[in-house]
């Protein structure tokens, strides 16, 4: 196993001894440390990775042992501070009766062994497009904001106090239009008629079903799959194993296997499980549908070409100019489509396009 490899797996290990109380299946010495925060950093797992070194009294130093106390005690403050915001957010809307569903954060931590080490981010909300205008020209009034449309079309930008919100209309692009039809008619009916609430503080917040959850928090996974610039998101699938192993009960799989096949992603869903349950210690139950031979050699594929795309990413940033940027990253989306054009050909034959223009587009915004 090249020092790479062994790096990540080394992670992994880390983060399964955090979700699931795992025992660490290897040794993590003092010359470790220093790249295993480096990756846990690049897949938003700092705090998993720091909470399960401190909590095995891993021998690796005062100097780097109060470092990684320092991760863990800013995921913490960080962790509280973004609690406290969203359900003052939240409380601002559920007393004016707007609708609107909070999406990923806060709702994710509270499933976690310890919520307050989930890394932090912006906080994402949707409303319909039905109500996104009025919703939107009330937050503005009310709060003395002005929303920034961003280069993303899915979503306005604003920022309250060091916070950073994300409203948005649209949640999930497709490259095909009759996937991108279903969707819509799908994620509208689910924002009208089933939502639920989470306690976040003292504040019931309305979030997305488990049905809606363990779908859309797979479709992150597998979009950062294809169009994160490092292949991966660690972040994002210990999200879906917390959504699947603590929503399991409440979980509709019968039609979560209709949304799938209807989004022509059914090999996408069993592939990303089959990583999620041989290299993140998901128990294969909470997947529901059996993971069959093909599927599980994904579990290993995916992390190749993590490693691989990793590999080209810092080549690219290396290169100079962004003209050569854009033209590596795109090579770098080619890749990524060869790679998993199998597990959902349609969506990904469509989404090619796009790709590229995205691509060029955000090299030349750096």
């Amino acid at each position: 196993m090249d020092r790479k490899r062994e790096i990540f797996e080394k992670v992994l290990a880390l983060v399964r001894n955090e979700l699931w109380e795992e025992p660490l299946a290897c040794s993590i010495v003092k010359e470790d440390v220093r790249a295993i925060l480096q990756v846990a950093k690049e897949q938003m797992v700092s705090g998993l990775v720091a909470n399960s070194i401190i909590r095995n009294h891993l021998p690796i130093g005062d100097d780097l042992t109060l470092e990684v106390c320092a991760i863990q005690q800013l995921h913490e403050k960080k962790g509280r501070e973004m609690n406290a915001e969203v359900a003052q957010f939240a409380g601002f809307l559920n007393r004016r009766n707007l609708q609107y569903v909070i999406m990923k954060g806060q709702t994710m931590a509270v499933l976690y062994p310890n919520p307050l080490m989930r890394s932090t981010g912006d906080i994402d909300f949707y409303c319909s497009k039905e109500s996104f205008e009025s919703t939107q020209k009330e937050i503005e009034k009310r709060l003395g904001i002005v929303m920034k449309h961003a280069s993303s079309k899915k979503h306005d930008n604003f920022e309250i106090e060091g916070f950073s919100f994300e409203m948005h209309s649209d949640i999930t692009d497709f490259g095909y239009w009759g996937y991108q039809r279903y969707w819509d008619t799908y994620i509208n009916k689910e924002v009208s008629d089933d939502s639920v609430e989470v306690l976040i503080g003292e504040e019931k917040v309305k979030t997305f079903s488990p049905t809606m959850d363990a779908l859309y928090i797979f479709l992150h996974a597998f979009y950062h799959l294809i169009l994160n610039g490092n292949g991966m998101g660690l972040k994002q699938y210990c999200d879906w194993c917390m959504v699947m192993s603590n929503l399991y009960d409440k979980i509709d799989f019968e039609r979560l296997k209709v949304h799938l096949d209807h989004l022509g992603l059914w090999k996408a869903y069993i592939a990303i499980a089959a990583f999620c349950v041989e290299k993140l210690g998901l128990a294969e139950n909470y997947v529901h549908f059996p993971l069959t031979k093909d599927g599980r050699k994904w579990a290993d594929k995916i992390i190749d070409n993590f490693l691989e795309i990793r590999q080209i990413s810092e080549n690219v940033y290396s290169s100079g100019g962004s003209l050569k940027h854009s033209y590596a990253t795109f090579r770098v989306v080619l890749k990524q489509v060869s790679v998993y054009f199998s597990l959902a050909p349609k969506e990904l034959m469509f989404r090619i396009p796009e790709m590229a223009v995205w691509s060029f587009r955000k090299r030349m915004m750096e």
